[in-house]
């Protein structure tokens, strides 16, 4: 594994950070001009007995391990999941950059949940550039481009490959996440964990006792000309859940495959779950559809949207698995109460109190 550590911090830098409050995050310092390197040094191993006893070591998905600095806990983020991360385990003075797709709209729920996020830049993957990261100097980037995460260590700016694209990475990278911010984000980060895999096992052990052929078959459509096949995060809560995934049946894997009006009609899926309102909608009122049992039989999901949509690679996937057992299998799960589920979790991890409105809005309802 490959150590990475940095050398002190510019005098007058240094006491820019240490003004740091609420979970020891600093201050940005955009108007600040970027040290040579980028803004840090990555320290020769020689130097590695400065690293002090409040420096915080994350091992990142390539299995390196990333030193984060004592006084600087705010995370860089280029994608929306990582960011919802952050503001879940560290609220909105970690947060960095708005990485891209967060929903951020006057209207959205995160508005309402972190208001002091206005503001803050937009940031997406082309945007990573030594240069314009050692002008926020954050105290990790989290990414998922390799060549990005070499570039920013090699100017010696702390960098963590993370990749998102199945519940073990989900947990992972909120483990890293809370690592790199610690104190209380570390705890949390467990209890997150602790959530997930217990949302797992017990849909594992409610849908154990199914027969194959008994098992409702399930559609996820990201579009009305996209699905999601084996490997896929939608494959996995829709088995998990007792269902069979249509697209993996077919051979498909991934998750943004074709699949055409015809395929959909001949396989005539028992549930299709949409990634959105506007393809439920599609689906509901295309006369192309009209006759799929799915349809018929009023079948046919929007994914709920809380801070990001939970039937992807989101944090709040941890809460997909209880909702689709409840749409796949809901004889299965009538002792599950999601709405209340949903204000529990939100609570916990967001330090939020969902009104009966917005649950509704969650839901579509």
């Amino acid at each position: 594994m490959t150590t990475l550590t940095r050398r002190a911090l510019m005098a007058l830098l240094a006491m820019v950070l240490a003004s740091c409050t609420l979970f020891g995050c600093s201050s940005q310092t955009a108007g600040d001009e970027p040290a040579e390197s980028g803004g840090r040094s990555v320290a020769p191993a020689a130097e590695t007995e400065t690293e002090t006893e409040t420096d915080r070591t994350v091992t990142d998905m390539k299995g390196d391990e990333v030193v984060v600095p004592a006084d600087n806990n705010t995370i860089l983020t280029v994608n929306s999941v990582a960011t919802q991360m952050v503001v879940m385990l560290g609220g909105e003075e970690c947060v960095a950059t708005l990485g891209q797709g967060f929903q951020y709209g006057d209207e959205s729920l995160n508005k309402k949940m972190f208001p002091g996020l206005d503001g803050v830049k937009a940031f997406t993957r082309d945007d990573a550039t030594v240069e314009n990261v050692a002008v926020i100097d954050p105290g990790l980037v989290v990414i998922d481009v390799e060549d990005t995460v070499s570039a920013l260590r090699d100017a010696g700016i702390p960098a963590a490959f993370v990749s998102v694209n199945s519940p073990d990475t989900i947990m992972q990278a909120v483990d890293i996440i809370g690592g790199a911010i610690g104190g209380d984000a570390i705890e949390r980060a467990s209890a997150y964990r602790a959530f997930y895999e217990s949302a797992l096992a017990e849909a594992q052990a409610k849908s154990a006792g199914i027969a194959e052929d008994e098992k409702p078959t399930v559609l996820y459509l990201r579009s009305t000309e996209k699905t999601t096949g084996e490997g896929s995060m939608p494959d996995s809560w829709i088995t998990a859940a007792g269902g069979v995934n249509v697209a993996a049946r077919l051979g498909l894997s991934g998750s943004g495959v074709d699949i055409n009006v015809e395929t959909i009609m001949n396989e005539n899926p028992s549930i299709i779950i949409c990634e959105s309102e506007q393809v439920r909608d599609e689906i509901m009122g295309g006369a192309a559809y009209a006759e799929l049992d799915a349809v018929k039989n009023s079948q046919v999901y929007a994914a709920p949207l809380g801070t990001a949509v939970w039937s992807m690679g989101t944090a709040e996937a941890a809460l997909m698995v209880s909702w689709a057992g409840t749409v796949i299998n809901p004889e299965l799960y009538a002792d599950v109460d999601i709405d209340a589920t949903t204000t529990g979790f939100f609570k916990e991890f967001y330090g939020y109190d969902l009104s009966e409105a917005e649950l509704d809005a969650i839901f579509h309802r």
